[in-house]
């Protein structure tokens, strides 16, 4: 993997900690599986992710004002932490409501991080005029990322196969410490001011700037809603791909190990097209986009989790080409005053798609059976297909 010059100096501990978060998702292939021996149904299941992500349009856009106003480092970090410690104390709960709750607090520490987190690194980068890095560091990080999903994958994959999920959740806290300790060492963007408590009219201020600066610039527009076309099917990948799995005859261990293929295919292919994504982005965006649709509609046509796990592993891949583009070309239009809050109100539309999508998939996939529900996510991706063709470059 070649570096740029100065990225390597300015961001390896960024990529560390994103390789260490990788490391550290053991829990990841088996949420679903482990809500399930809580005696869970897919519809409630469903409903947990629903809630969670209803916390998360609920409280986009203040987090996103408060991160501009009071520093997007401190947003971001507090809100790995309640992340993190929302999914730990689920070990000790088992009713429906408890862990609804766990879910909600879950995803209201992920909207301190979602309009913060990105912004803080451009801020960052920006202060040292390497903001260009914004796309090489997408890449990175998700390669680094899926780097450490490969070892993470084999690791918990074969702990799950004599060990309690419950544990892996433990580990995921421990590496999740590493990765906090790591992250806090990466300067503040020296752009953010400390500034006097933010009243309710800052709120309204900042969202405003940022609902009328996505109207004025087409291109916020088509990115936000081309992310609104892919939450059917990465919601169905989420909830339905694991009982799947089981459904098709995979033994619990061999989830770790297709999150492990995953996260090999998404750390190689990626970087080897690195430099064609950039130079023919809206062609890479048109084009793994409709090839992620199609990926994912064939699972309809198979019978064997072999083949399921692959067709979901290059489809992953299509995305990790596709969303460093989408994510660049929608740092590069927003502004530096409000870019938290306008990332916040992208999620916050997400979010909403999400909390619809998740009421109904869970009771769909009960009725005409989680493969073929899945298979029709794919479907809906041809709505983003349409939004990237009017991108201008």
């Amino acid at each position: 993997m070649e570096f740029q010059k100065e990225e390597f100096r300015l961001l390896w501990k960024v990529y560390l900690a994103g390789l260490i978060r990788g490391i550290g998702a053991f829990f990841v292939p088996f949420v679903v599986i482990f809500l399930q021996d809580k005696s869970l149904t897919l519809a409630q299941i469903g409903v947990l992710f629903g809630v969670a992500n209803l916390a998360n349009f609920l409280f986009e856009i203040p987090t996103g004002v408060m991160a501009d106003k009071y520093g997007r480092k401190f947003s971001a970090l507090a809100g790995f932490v309640v992340t993190y410690l929302s999914f730990f104390f689920m070990i000790f709960v088992h009713s429906f409501y408890s862990l609804l709750f766990l879910f909600f607090l879950h995803a209201v520490g992920f909207t301190f991080i979602s309009g913060a987190y990105d912004g803080w690194i451009y801020e960052y980068l920006k202060s040292h005029k390497k903001e260009h890095l914004m796309h090489n560091f997408y890449s990175r990080r998700l390669s680094f990322m899926w780097l450490g999903l490969i070892f993470s994958g084999l690791i918990g994959g074969y702990l799950a196969s004599f060990l309690p999920l419950y544990l892996l959740l433990l580990l995921d806290t421990l590496f999740g410490v590493f990765f906090l300790f790591l992250m806090q060492q990466v300067p503040d963007p020296p752009i953010v001011q400390r500034k006097s408590f933010t009243t309710f009219r800052d709120f309204f201020e900042k969202g405003k700037i940022g609902f009328t600066l996505i109207k004025e610039d087409r291109n916020l527009l088509l990115i936000i809603l081309a992310s609104v076309g892919f939450t059917f099917s990465a919601g169905a990948n989420d909830l339905l791909s694991s009982p799947i799995y089981i459904q098709l005859g995979a033994p619990l261990s061999y989830l770790g190990y297709f999150q492990a293929l995953g996260g090999f295919l998404v750390f190689i292919i990626p970087n080897l097209l690195l430099h064609f994504s950039k130079r023919y982005s809206k062609i890479f965006l048109i084009l793994f986009s409709a090839l992620e649709g199609l990926l994912i509609s064939s699972v309809f046509f198979v019978s064997n989790y072999i083949l399921f796990g692959f067709l979901l592993a290059f489809s992953l891949v299509c995305g990790a080409i596709t969303t460093p583009i989408s994510s660049a070309v929608f740092q590069h239009h927003s502004k530096t005053e409000v870019r938290a809050t306008v990332m916040s109100i992208s999620q916050m539309f997400i979010s909403l798609s999400y909390f619809i999508i998740f009421l109904f998939l869970g009771a769909l996939a009960d009725l005409f059976g989680a493969q073929f529900i899945l298979a029709l996510s794919g479907l809906f991706i041809s709505i983003s297909v349409v939004c990237y063709c009017f991108v201008k470059e």
